[in-house]
Order: C-alpha cells, then structure tokens, then sequence
C-alpha cells in the first residue's frame, strides 16, 4: 500500500521488506486479503524466475476462488496464519 512492492501480474507482488534487505511474495485475493507466499533475502538472491511466478499465479487464482468458510477453515486449522496489523481486530474462531 506505500508503494514498495511491484506488481508482477496475476495477482502477485514483489515486497520489499526489512529496509530492503529482504523480499516477500505477496498475492494478492481481490483487495480483501494478501497472502505472504514467499520470503527471500536480497543478498541470497535477486527474483523469482519464470517458472516460480508461473506457479506463484496459479496459487493466487486458486486463493481467489475460495470462500469465506474455506478461508476461515485454512485459518482455524492454522493452514493460514492471520496478521493484523496496530488496532485491527482478530478473527475470531
């Protein structure tokens, strides 16, 4: 949202992290949600290849295809984990 990631297409982003020592994959559920898929050191390596983006894209279509009783069910059995971020509430089981 502060215009540190690049938008890779497909529902998927690059981050920057860490005063941009690190990058994460982020995909992206139509604005409700992001799903952090990926974390990576800068120094350990400089992007994601073809291939990898390929699949990062496919597993963004396959999160916007689920339901609320999908995703609350990925979360309760801890498939996903929620972070929220200062005053936001927790989701609740």
């Amino acid at each position: 949202m502060a215009g540190q990631c690049d938008d890779l297409g497909g529902g998927v982003f690059k981050k920057r992290l860490s005063k941009n020592l690190y990058r994460s994959i982020v995909l992206a559920r139509g604005g409700q949600y992001w799903v952090y898929a990926y974390v990576f050191a800068k120094k350990d390596r400089v992007n994601i290849d073809d291939a990898e983006l390929k699949e990062f894209r496919r597993l963004a279509h396959t999160y916007e295809k689920l339901t609320e009783p999908q995703l609350a069910r990925q979360l309760k059995n801890q498939d996903l984990r929620e972070i929220c971020h200062g005053d936001q509430a927790q989701v609740q089981e």
